[in-house]
């Protein structure tokens, strides 16, 4: 898959994740005791970084995309990382979930913003 190709399916897939934990948040915290309260509105302030670092890689100019997509990298890698650091309280199954989700957005999107 070529860089572009690449950015582009990234911040696609940033955005429907980022539209999904706005409107469905309980049902992506259904595996969570406290899916409500301020659980539900830490998935939205996640969405909302999401729709926005995907949205800009979108919609940035052919000299600006890079930027986006690294910002987006920055931001997955710095997700796994605190996942990483405070597993206890996120538990074994938030830990893995994040887990899978940050470490492989993070690699595609250095992979993309420095090709």
């Amino acid at each position: 898959m070529n860089p572009s190709t690449l950015a582009r399916s990234i911040a696609y897939g940033r955005v429907a994740f980022g539209a999904s934990m706005l409107v469905a948040p309980k049902l992506l915290l259904r595996t969570t005791a406290d899916a409500d309260g301020p659980m539900v509105w830490m998935c939205r302030a996640f969405g909302i970084r999401d729709v926005v670092l995907g949205a800009g890689a979108l919609t940035a100019s052919a000299d600006e995309v890079d930027h986006w997509v690294t910002w987006g990298a920055i931001a997955d890698s710095c997700d796994a990382v605190a996942a990483l650091i405070w597993r206890r309280e996120l538990g074994p199954a938030l830990t893995a979930t994040t887990l899978a989700l940050a470490v492989p957005a993070a690699t595609g999107g250095w992979l993309a913003g420095r090709a």
